[in-house]
């Protein structure tokens, strides 16, 4: 709840601000959440990692953004294969993402107004390029797709593969190949898209 505590740039400082009410409303007000009245009677204090919970991913991706430089260093630490900026992108896209699939709006033929970073994974899949840039896998559908497999356990984005392939292969198998195709490309995914799994990111 300190506004010290954060990156204070000037682009930074009504976010922060906003963020920090939030914060100090879930923390100190608000009555829904049964585990954030416990500490805070228990133990008149709400530590953080109680009150993260409350915070929507949106939330959850600006306080990263707005942390210094050294505490999103430390948090990307926990992920094998992202450093702090390529976090703040995945999550960024995750985000936008998940406020088309809040707000009910087409979801296969969206693409986020940020990119994912190049990685390995698109080399090993082979993405084609355009130029110097991927064609694919930048910030559509497949975009997230990738994200999930960088940040998620591998026991995580497991169940994740097989519920998403079942989901296509119902599709595939109810249409022409050429319209699986289409759909597949509109999404980003490529042709050899269920290799994803085979591959270290």
């Amino acid at each position: 709840l300190t506004p010290g505590n954060y990156n204070q740039s000037r682009k930074n400082r009504s976010g922060i601000t906003k963020l920090i009410q939030i914060l100090d409303y879930n923390a100190n007000r608000d009555t829904s959440h049964d585990y954030i009245v416990y500490q805070r009677r228990t133990y008149q204090n709400v530590p953080l990692w109680t009150v993260v919970n409350t915070l929507t991913i949106g939330q959850i991706s600006k306080m990263y953004s707005f942390m210094q430089s050294d505490i999103q260093s430390k948090i990307s630490h926990c992920y094998e294969a992202a450093n702090e900026k390529e976090l703040k992108q995945y999550l960024k896209v995750i985000t936008d993402f998940r406020n088309v699939c809040a707000h009910n709006e087409r979801l296969f033929l969206y693409h986020s107004h940020t990119d994912i970073p190049d990685t390995a994974l698109h080399a090993k899949l082979s993405i084609p390029k355009t130029g110097s840039s991927y064609s694919s896998g930048k910030n559509d559908l497949f975009a997230l797709v990738i994200a999930l497999r960088y940040l998620l356990t591998k026991d995580d984005f497991k169940t994740f593969y097989k519920q998403l392939k079942k989901l296509i292969s119902s599709y595939e198998s109810k249409t022409t190949s050429a319209n699986a195709n289409k759909l597949l490309a509109s999404m980003g995914f490529c042709n050899n898209w269920k290799s994803i799994l085979r591959y270290k990111p």
